[in-house]
């Protein structure tokens, strides 16, 4: 480790700095700054001791403030008593680019007649964030920008800002990741003294005196932070399990879902083998549900579409007592808020051969992006057959 040397500094102030009265002699404040500057994160006023301002704090109060403390300074009367020294390169009120800051504290008692020694030990204070691009996550987005926030302000980092080193206080931060159309929070704590490289990717950071000495540290460790964004990508498909069910079970106490992470619940509806699916493209056969009366209904929830980079298309195997599927017998409505609330979907007119009972039915459109989105299938008939649930992002 190498220092850019040591400075001596000492200047003399007339007694009585402090509104506090004493009749014993007062003491002396001499300043001793030792920097070290061989990091290359580091400010101007940073790595030069004559910049910083020290402050003399005397019941909590400021008695004496030297800023900047320069190159040459006389010895400083001070009262005996105990004292709070603190220095600091600048002031950081807000989140910055390019603005590592130094600061540290300690505390004193001058003695008359006595010399007593202190020092205070200046760290950066704040911790600095750099942001890059993993190549396959400007692969697959066309616009991007990272904006990061905290209570006392934010730093975008776009355009011409985008490769600097932005500093925020010690404290925690919120990574937004805005990507196309898409918005990705990401929060973590930052702390003093690290620079954090995030890297963000896509799944698709005299007689009596005192003597003062104030050495600021400059080095600062890294830490490399890596933000997987998830693609948004949807890719749902239900259908009904793959071992066939010996006899019809309750929806409620079916186990054998094809799909996991998602929640099932209806009412009046069977997991059966009746009649099992066909004559459209990718049918699956087997299990499929049997709805058995109007008002029967069956629903699935916790699908999350938030993050979804295009349209969701909605697809199923249906088929209701009439040869031509009509769709006044069957509905289909999405809930935003896991299925408090619901809107209906718009049924597209029934695109099949004549004599064939199961339909395959696309829905594009009116599917909201959400992180908790709800599907319910409702019968409006005397019988209604549903498999093969596809939801999916539209190409």
């Amino acid at each position: 480790m190498k220092h850019t040397g040591i400075f001596v500094l000492s200047l003399i102030f007339a007694a009585g700095c402090s509104s506090v009265v004493s009749d014993e002699p007062d003491g002396y404040l001499r300043i001793e700054l030792d920097v070290d500057s061989e990091v290359s994160e580091i400010s101007s006023k940073g790595s030069d001791p004559a910049a910083f301002t020290l402050e003399i704090l005397r019941d909590g109060r400021v008695v004496r403030t030297v800023s900047p403390v320069g190159s040459t300074l006389a010895p400083i009367a001070l009262e005996a008593g105990a004292y709070t020294l603190s220095a600091y390169s600048e002031a950081f009120a807000a989140p910055a680019f390019d603005k590592p800051v130094y600061g540290g504290s300690a505390s004193a008692t001058v003695a008359s007649g006595a010399e007593t020694r202190a020092s205070v030990a200046c760290v950066q204070t704040n911790a600095g964030v750099r942001i890059g691009y993993t190549d396959n996550f400007k692969a697959n987005r066309t616009g991007y920008s990272t904006t990061v926030r905290q209570i006392q302000g934010a730093l975008a980092f776009a355009g011409a800002d985008a490769g600097r080193t932005g500093y925020f206080f010690a404290d925690e931060a919120t990574f937004v990741v805005s990507a196309d159309d898409l918005n990705y929070e990401y929060t973590m704590r930052l702390e003093a003294q690290k620079i954090y490289n995030v890297t963000i990717d896509d799944a698709y950071r005299p007689s009596g005196g005192l003597a003062v000495s104030i050495t600021v540290t400059t080095e600062t460790a890294e830490e490399a932070v890596g933000i997987v964004i998830p693609s948004g990508k949807v890719d749902y498909s239900e259908t009904v399990g793959t071992v066939p069910v010996a006899a019809n079970v309750l929806v409620g106490n079916y186990t054998g879902w094809s799909a996991s992470g998602t929640t099932y619940a209806g009412s009046g509806v069977w997991v059966s083998m009746q009649f099992p699916s066909d004559t459209y493209a990718g049918a699956s056969g087997g299990n499929h549900l049997l709805f058995k009366g109007t008002g029967s209904w069956f629903t699935v929830s916790g699908l999350d579409t938030s993050l979804a980079p295009a349209d969701l298309a909605l697809s199923f195997g249906c088929c209701t007592p009439e040869q031509n599927f009509d769709v006044q017998k069957f509905s289909v409505s999405v809930s935003r808020d896991g299925g408090t609330t619901f809107e209906p979907l718009v049924i597209p007119a029934d695109a099949r051969g004549s004599n064939r009972k199961w339909a395959r039915i696309e829905i594009v459109g009116g599917i909201p992006k959400t992180d908790n989105l709800a599907i319910r299938f409702d019968c409006l008939a005397s019988e209604c057959l549903l498999d093969d649930i596809v939801l999916r992002t539209a190409n």
